[in-house]
């Protein structure tokens, strides 16, 4: 009778043990996951069918190739998007107009901006 509780007690030391070490193996994970998994970027605005991103950043935006994974515009102060047509991206120098459809972007300083770009200024979503 003793031989069988020693055994049971033997066995309930182990699965304690067992537990209490799964149990921390996973709180470490858990704490690796929170604090590497975190990105200090986050996305304002999606276009063209999530391939450009506007990201914020630590001060400031920037609109970004998601699938190149590359800036294209830093310094974002405005955006206006329009889906299935154009959608357009500016800062204090230079405006990004992206075609929705075909998922590509013309690049082109602000002075050469046509009269109905000038005009969708008004209508942008201003970024602080």
């Amino acid at each position: 009778m003793e031989e069988k509780q020693s055994k049971f007690s033997r066995g309930l030391l182990l699965f304690f043990i067992g537990a209490t070490a799964l149990f921390f193996i996973v709180l470490i994970v858990l704490f690796l996951m929170s604090t590497f998994g975190k990105s200090e970027k986050e996305a304002v605005a999606l276009l063209a069918g999530n391939h450009y991103a506007i990201v914020k950043e630590e001060n400031s935006y920037t609109l970004y190739d998601q699938k190149e994974n590359k800036p294209i515009l830093k310094d974002v102060n405005g955006y206006f998007g329009a889906r299935n047509i154009r959608s357009y991206v500016k800062n204090d120098t230079e405006l990004v107009s992206i075609d929705e459809k075909e998922e590509e972007y013309t690049k082109k300083p602000l002075e050469k901006a046509t009269q109905a770009e000038k005009d969708m200024f008004k209508k942008m979503k201003k970024l602080d």
